[in-house]
């Protein structure tokens, strides 16, 4: 055989594989549209009937879906998503073929609707239903109790082959077992059940609520992010407001007074039912397509005007972070042939981490809920509403048996559902799985469980910073699996530069019979770093990150503190505390840095430290919140979560000779902060904060404006101010964002894809010192001075980047100097829906 031959045949032989390879892998790509309106829809679910493997549609409602011939069950492909009717396509083997795809909303179809001239019959009814909502919503009653059982599931679904082979789960085959797939031939397999039991009492006026947990059931996995969804799921959405708040958003209720700016309905069938009565079927869709508006229909009595049953859903198409689809179906029945209340409720949420991911499970979250033994305007004892807590739970809530909850549950115990007991029962013995959750827990929180103990803060084990240069640090924490009523929590570090160790020890002694009322009585003492102007909910001074993203120096911000701190701390009702606190502390400049002051001669001296010793007593009052902290600053303190009152705090301080100090002066302060839900416009928030100091003190205890130098946000500091540039002994310090969430930049093509969110938002700081602080005993140092005028950042953002992130542009408006930033963008991060 010549060369020329051999080559001829070797490359003969290479595109026949190729061929054989290609054959052997079937593709499908294609575009799917909504019918009637062709629009593209995003994420929709495409997969090979009877396999796993599949893919979603793209933002442009594009996708691509491959597989290897062996492995096809069926010749056909199925695309399903929730509030669709599910298509099945037929498709060839062993080639690449591309394949459009028409779905239908499964609650309307606009091209069998026929609009006559005149008015729209829809509206007769719905001016109906207005005008008797006083009569027939549920909160218009004198009063009423009802028993709830509620049963919620989240499902993993779409998960493929990649995920069961994935490190943190391929050691449990056993989970596979529960696996089942839906009428659409969607695989899933329930992960996590949560039973309740809950009687409601509602009174009208005065307005009182009541909702007391007599049982509480909970098997699987759950997760912090899971539990978010699973909090959400809880709320059984009133159709009758005329807005309805769904995963913290606020969306225009199909009842609302102003009907007709935010849909359009249609009037598609009037039917009788058994009784004879002549129900309404009311069909509505949303005038504007990215709108936080429901798609849906309701059946309407037509005797009394009144809702009867309700289907609504909205999807991926909606400003709502992980949301494929959401569906809520409600029922509402007469009783004692007179009121008309809800008496079952389901949910179904579509849920995904990442959008348009082909990889990455997502899950389904269930609510099936049933509202029985009413009792509707009758006499209710008084007793039941004592107490300022809405949502009471039993001691033995969490203690039931199987039989009590055999007799208590109101809907179908499923196979699915005993499958999730048993998975948990399996999974909480392996220690495969019990390491595994572990580095989740470390990884998330930062610190890693070891039985009673948690080993800590990672992240803080090593950081570096201009006075210690490198920084190692190791701590721990107890937790509640040492079911003892003491905590402790305490850590050693060493700086290398400065060659001083540094720690600090807190125990705490808990007592009183309700965890959430539950009182403490400890101290705590630290001898460390701190920086003057820094605010709690900046990253840790020894956070790692800290070490990367400082912009400037701000040595003289930073002393060496020895705080001892003894207090006691009391939650006299749901979201009242109080906290007393002995202090002693002494602060010491940083090396290469002196406090300096004039003597009674006129003379600069120095001092090395600075020693105040006291009490000082704090009230604070979050409406509804069982999770109080009796410190007037916490994490977070720019958060209300929509109450419905302002949170309040308020702090007296005084320190004194008598107390075991060399400084006398007294401090005050209070503050004020609220959410609140602005129907359209999104939801405003506030942070109010005024204080004074009485009597002469050195600058580190006068009143400093909280600054940041870091790249990063931080939503409760001045964004453009340096640390411990201004200092004042009154002030009032403001701070008001406007988030308008999707309303104007959904409106724009391509970039409502993206679903960003914009907000503006303006901050103050107003203050004044008096003749005796600036500077007539005490010196400031260098860059610290008094606030000439009144300082203002104002500016705009765009959050929900990529789900998670926020983009800050701020403007410094007053006092710009050198070495001032008059504009910095300032990105930040957080999870939300």
């Amino acid at each position: 055989m010549t060369l020329r031959k051999l080559c001829l045949f070797l490359i003969a032989g290479f595109l026949s594989c190729v061929q054989l390879c290609y054959a052997q892998t079937t593709t499908v790509v294609g575009f799917i549209k909504e019918k009637g309106s062709n629009e593209p829809i995003p994420f929709v679910h495409v997969f090979f009937k009877g396999t796993q493997v599949g893919s979603t549609s793209d933002t442009s409602g594009y996708f691509t879906i491959s597989i290897e011939n062996d492995k096809i069950k069926e010749d056909s492909i199925v695309v399903s998503s929730l509030g669709y009717n599910t298509v099945r396509l037929s498709f060839k083997r062993n080639e690449k073929q591309k394949i459009d795809v028409e779905i239908i909303p499964q609650y309307y179809q606009l091209n069998e609707l026929v609009v006559k001239p005149g008015e729209n019959p829809a509206w007769r009814v719905m001016r109906m239903i207005i005008a008797n909502k006083e009569k027939n919503a549920p909160k218009t009653k004198s009063n009423y109790y009802c028993e709830e059982y509620s049963k919620i599931r989240f499902d993993l679904n779409h998960f493929t082959d990649k995920l069961k082979k994935n490190i943190l789960v391929k050691p449990f085959d056993f989970i596979w077992k529960n696996v089942d797939t839906t009428s659409d031939g969607i695989v899933y397999l329930p992960v996590l059940l949560i039973e309740k039991v809950v009687d409601h009492y509602y009174q009208r006026s005065p307005y009182e609520q009541k909702d007391y947990v007599k049982a509480i059931n909970s098997s699987g996995l759950e997760g912090p992010k899971i539990m978010k969804f699973v909090e959400d799921l809880y709320q059984a959405p009133d159709f009758y407001n005329n807005y309805v708040a769904i995963l913290d958003k606020n969306f225009a209720g199909p009842l609302n007074d102003n009907y007709k700016v935010n849909y359009k309905f249609y009037l598609t069938d009037s039917i009788y039912n058994e009784q004879n009565k002549k129900i309404y079927k009311i069909t509505f869709i949303p005038k504007q397509k990215r709108e936080l508006a429901f798609t849906g229909e309701m059946l309407i009595d037509s005797a009394d005007a009144a809702l009867k049953e309700i289907t609504v859903r909205f999807d991926i198409m909606a400003n709502v972070n992980f949301v494929r689809s959401f569906w809520i179906h409600q029922e509402y029945n007469k009783i004692n042939d007179k009121d008309w209340m809800l008496t079952n409720s389901d949910v179904i949420g579509d849920f995904t981490v990442i959008e348009n991911s082909s990889d990455l499970t997502g899950f389904f979250g269930r609510k099936n809920a049933a509202f029985t033994n009413y009792s509707v305007d009758t006499t209710l004892d008084k007793g039941v509403f004592k107490g300022t807590a809405i949502v009471v739970e039993s001691d033995s809530a969490k203690l039931r048996t199987d039989e009590y909850w055999k007799n208590s549950r109101k809907l179908t115990f499923t196979e699915e559902d005993e499958g999730v007991i048993k998975m948990d029962d399996t999974l909480k013995r392996d220690p495969r799985f019990i390491i595994r959750e572990k580095i989740i827990k470390a990884s998330t929180s930062g610190y890693y469980p070891l039985n009673g103990i948690d080993i800590g803060d990672i992240y803080t084990f090593y950081s570096y910073n201009n006075i210690e240069k490198s920084r190692f640090k190791l701590g721990f924490r107890t937790n509640d699996k040492l079911k003892i009523p003491f905590g402790l929590s305490a850590y050693a570090a060493y700086g290398t530069f400065d060659e001083k160790w540094k720690y600090k020890i807190n125990p705490e002694l808990h007592f009183g019979e309700k965890k959430h009322l539950k009182s403490k009585l400890g101290f705590s003492y630290k001898d460390d770093i701190e920086q003057l102007s820094r605010s709690i909910n900046n990253i840790e001074l020894d956070h790692i990150l800290a070490s990367f993203i400082q912009v400037g120096t701000s040595d003289a911000s930073k002393n060496y503190v020895r705080d001892l701190n003894a207090y006691i701390e009391n939650n006299w009702t749901t979201g009242l505390t109080t906290r007393l606190n002995y202090f002693y502390n002494i602060l010491k400049p940083v090396k290469g840095l002196m406090f300096e002051s004039y003597n009674h001669l006129g003379e600069v001296e120095q001092t090395p430290e600075y020693l105040s010793a006291g009490f000082d007593i704090t009230v604070k009052y979050s409406w509804q919140n069982k999770n109080m902290d009796g410190r007037f600053y916490t994490k977070r303190d720019m958060k209300n979560s929509f109450r419905k009152y302002p949170d309040i705090a308020l702090q007296w301080k005084i320190s004194d000779k008598s107390f075991g100090g060399k400084l006398n002066f007294q401090k005050a302060k209070i503050s004020f902060k609220q959410e609140i839900r602005t129907q359209k416009l999104g939801y405003f928030k506030y942070y109010v904060e005024a204080g004074k100091t009485f009597n002469t003190v050195p600058y580190p205890y006068l009143d400093l404006p909280f600054a940041n130098q870091l790249i990063v946000l931080d939503e409760s500091a001045f964004n453009l101010m340096n640390f411990l540039e201004y200092a004042a002994d009154e002030y009032v310090s403001i701070h008001l964002e406007q988030h308008i969430e999707g309303l104007l930049l959904d409106r724009i093509p391509i970039i409502n894809r993206l679903k960003w969110r914009n907000f503006i938002f303006a901050k103050g700081y107003l203050g004044n010192m008096s003749k005796q602080n600036n500077q007539e005993i005490y010196l400031f140092p260098k860059g610290l001075n008094k606030l000439n005028e009144p300082y203002y950042e104002v500016g705009f953002g765009i959050e929900n980047i990529f789900k998670i992130s926020r983009v800050d542009f701020v403007w410094r408006l007053s006092d710009i100097k050198p070495g001032a930033y008059y504009f910095m963008v300032k990105p930040s991060f957080k999870f939300s829906f």
